[in-house]
């Protein structure tokens, strides 16, 4: 992780200030009272503490290791390995983060370090509890240390930040898989995610978590020393698109930090369907908005991580034309099973979308994620679509979603 040369901060505790308003008391009734003595004694403490915390003051390397993602509502623990760089050793150590995001609540502090040599490196961990989706810059903790007296803490502080990636709340839903058995004959082989379905033997590539044990090559283990899974070429795999929409009018924004519910619902819902289908059926394509993403050479367990990962950084849009990504999905859709379009809103283009996979005798799925049933009667053209159900963004935020 990055590292940066740290400065020195300096703060007065609570005992600090208390003191150092008696001093100044003192200061200021010498004149009167005669307390010279009084007085030069709490100086002498204040400057003992500070000559000696100054000197002792924390020099301490900070590393962090981040889990790659969390889930929005998730406590996780962000760990971090404080190694002592000075040549004396550092006392009564304490680790917090400053200028979270908003959204990221910390809801619990790292233990204190009593006593940390020189060269010793010792692992502490804070626990935060992400509430929305995004990719944030988490900063790197103050060190801090209030030895002596615990009258003022010198902390270290480091100009470095690292990313954390928070994803969508995702879950597993009633979708009724059977719709996706009809398999298409591809116009190119790709790698199949079920050996089961023609398979044809492309080669050895090294063991990764998610893979079947079953796949696993000894002969190829046993001379590359590092486990190697065999890996098929298949052209007749069930095969899905993810079209969202992300189209929310101002008008319909909150003001504010504050979510917007709809939106909100329509990233949970299309991740949890990926989520879904992802054993039983190969990501393709994923549009959101008018950004289209290709899956066509990844691996099942990576497909997945990453459609979860832009789903984490979707942002509302005013409005936009699919003019240039029609052609491109036209053509996909004939090598597409299942397309599965979770919509705020239906108008002319993404009718259009629905038309286009149905004339390529893919199975379409229409989700509209609206407050009320008042948009079914906008819908009546959707009948090229198999499946339309409208659907309240309450149900999926809060997970009572019935059988789609």
């Amino acid at each position: 992780m990055a590292r940066t040369d740290a400065k020195v901060r300096l703060c007065l505790t609570d005992a600090g200030r208390m003191l150092l308003a008696g001093t100044a008391f003192f200061f200021v009734t010498a004149a009167v009272i005669p307390a010279f003595g009084v007085l030069t004694a709490l100086l002498a403490v204040l400057l003992l503490a500070w000559v000696v915390g100054f000197v002792l003051r924390p020099r301490v390397a900070i590393t962090a290791d981040l889990p790659d993602s969390v889930v929005a509502g998730q406590t996780v623990a962000l760990r971090y390995a404080l190694q002592n760089v000075a040549r004396v050793p550092a006392y009564d150590l304490r680790v917090r983060l400053s200028l979270l995001p908003e959204t990221i609540e910390q809801t619990k502090q790292a233990d204190a370090v009593s006593r940390l040599q020189p060269g010793e490196t010792v692992t502490t961990s804070i626990t935060v509890r992400p509430g929305r989706r995004g990719h944030y810059q988490v900063p790197l903790p103050i060190c801090e240390s209030s030895f002596p007296f615990n009258l003022m803490t010198f902390g270290a502080v480091r100009r470095a930040e690292q990313t954390l990636t928070v994803l969508p709340v995702y879950y597993r839903l009633p979708f009724p898989l059977r719709r996706l058995g009809r398999h298409v004959q591809a116009g190119h082989a790709g790698f199949a995610g079920r050996a089961e379905i023609s398979p044809e033997y492309a080669g050895n590539r090294p063991f990764l978590p998610g893979d079947s044990p079953r796949q696993i090559d000894t002969r190829a283990w046993a001379r590359l020393s590092v486990p190697a899974t065999k890996e098929y070429h298949n052209d007749s795999e069930s095969r899905a698109a993810l079209l969202l929409d992300t189209r929310v009018p101002m008008s319909r924004r909150p003001s504010g930090a504050e979510e917007i519910e709809e939106l909100e619902a329509a990233v949970s819902l299309c991740a949890s369907v990926a989520y879904t289908i992802n054993r039983d059926c190969l990501v393709e394509a994923l549009l959101v908005g008018t950004e289209l993403h290709h899956y066509d050479a990844w691996l099942r367990p990576v497909r997945l991580d990453s459609i979860h990962d832009v789903l984490a950084g979707v942002q509302a849009s005013d409005g936009y034309a699919l003019d240039d990504v029609i052609p491109d999905l036209a053509d996909r859709f004939y090598e597409i099973t299942e397309a599965v379009f979770i919509l705020l809103d239906w108008d002319s283009t993404y009718a259009r979308l629905v038309e286009l996979a149905a004339r390529a005798r893919c199975h379409t799925t229409v989700f509209l994620v609206a407050p009320s049933a008042e948009h079914q009667d906008r819908m009546a053209d959707a009948s090229w679509a198999d499946v339309v159900k409208v659907i309240s963004p309450d149900e999926v935020l809060k997970g009572r979603m019935e059988r789609l």
